[in-house]
């Protein structure tokens, strides 16, 4: 569907830049353009675009009139709105309304970044509708049938099964964007993915990617489980694409500090009291076989590394991929020369968290290192039954209170 785009601008040669940038990146786009007068509304309300791109730097002195501007058109339609400006200013742009910021000077790839955002915003938000409407219209059926107990209980069973039938397509969507088992077997030889999801959709996820001469691992664990951990995952997942095909980033702990960045942004994150905290812990791995070396940065979450039966931990940083109370400070870069049949493991909080055993206790990391050490001797495809087989003897008959994800990997 060709999405219409409102350029907010004075300057016609500028309009005409980001028209061609844009028009060469996505064939079905609709572009207007208007200047910041007494008429935007009126050319807004006209237009009804899908997307708007504001330059709020037309007139310096008038920049907070401009961040006014936005609200009014918001109060129109909740259009995603990007927008331009000199300044450095983002906590003031984005708490007017708009959804992204982009300080000028910008690379094209920046822009066309920025509105691949935009557009996976208004898809999400067109799906979200409605499935609102779908469960609304379903929620008014069930009040008006109420009084009658059998046709009450049918409606809930049919109810029930649509939901299932909800999540399992969830589901389904969800493992189209894992990685591929082909693209997993030819980066590497021997490994393993243990993941159990406590319901059917995961919060924890793993993501792969190779650019040049290395390889990118991925494992994280979203804020939440179910729905909620999914749309994270997918959230992650888009812009951990994006920022891999820019390519640009040096090291782990940059594409971390990137991706919290975009997830701060996503969520409208400022700092301020009543946002949203949602986020991600994550371990990030960049192997380069061509210079055997190993760069880990973590949030949250560790590595293990085992090394002639000997297992090493390599801490993450004390804070997540989101909002926190460090979240201007940078993630730690952990630089490591592998050896020949070096394992490593990253992990979520997920089997060491879960309750079980003659007590009903945690499971907790002491007894989860011991058992990664105990069984590293051991074939990948070994290590990754022996972990299942104690993880279910462990919980019993005990409900899985959380998303369970172990990727091992033993380097050739």
């Amino acid at each position: 569907m060709a999405q219409k785009l409102l350029i907010i601008k004075n300057n016609n040669t500028d309009i005409q830049k980001i028209s061609e940038c844009l028009n060469s990146h996505f064939s079905e786009i609709e572009i207007f353009s208007t200047s910041n007068d007494s008429n935007l509304l009126n050319k807004v309300k006209s237009v009804i675009p899908d997307i708007i791109i504001f330059d709020i730097d037309q007139a310096k002195d008038q920049i907070g009139e401009n961040l006014s501007v936005i609200v009014q058109i918001l109060r129109i339609k909740p259009f995603p709105i990007i927008v331009l400006s000199s300044t450095n200013d983002y906590k003031r742009v984005l708490k007017s309304g708009a959804i992204n910021f982009i300080q000028k000077p910008y690379s094209e790839i920046t822009l066309v970044s920025n509105f691949k955002t935009a557009i996976n915003l208004i898809e999400i938000l067109k799906s979200i509708s409605i499935k609102e409407k779908v469960i609304e219209e379903k929620n008014q059926k069930i009040q008006m049938q109420i009084k009658n107990e059998n046709i009450q209980r049918e409606i809930i069973i049919k109810k029930n099964k649509e939901i299932m039938a909800d999540i399992r397509y969830a589901s389904r969507i969800q493992q189209a964007i894992f990685p591929s088992a082909n693209l997993i077997n030819e980066l590497f030889h021997e490994y393993f993915i243990l993941h159990q999801p406590k319901s059917h959709v995961s919060g924890d996820f793993y993501w792969i990617s190779h650019k040049n001469n290395i390889k990118i691992i991925v494992v994280g664990d979203c804020t939440g489980h179910g729905i909620s951990g999914g749309l994270m995952h997918m959230l992650g997942s888009a812009y951990l694409n994006e920022i891999i095909a820019n390519g640009n980033f040096k090291t782990a702990s940059d594409i971390l500090e990137q991706l919290r960045d975009q997830i701060m942004r996503s969520l409208n994150q400022t700092g301020e009291m009543g946002e949203t905290q949602d986020g991600l812990d994550i371990a990030l791995c960049i192997v380069d076989d061509e210079n055997k070396t190993l760069q880990f940065s973590g949030a949250n979450n560790p590595l293990y590394l085992i090394r002639n039966k000997e297992l090493i931990e390599i801490k993450g940083d004390r804070m997540p991929v989101g909002i926190h109370i460090n979240f201007n400070k940078p993630f730690t870069n952990h630089i490591l020369d592998f050896h020949s049949n070096d394992q490593f493991y990253l992990f979520s909080d997920g089997y060491a968290d879960q309750f079980g055993g003659p007590r009903g206790k945690k499971f907790r990391y002491k007894q989860f290192k011991e058992l990664v050490q105990s069984v590293s001797h051991e074939p990948m495809n070994i290590q990754k039954e022996i972990l299942t087989n104690i993880q279910d003897k462990w919980r019993g008959s005990l409900e899985q209170i959380d998303d369970i994800l172990v990727f091992g990997l033993k380097i050739k």
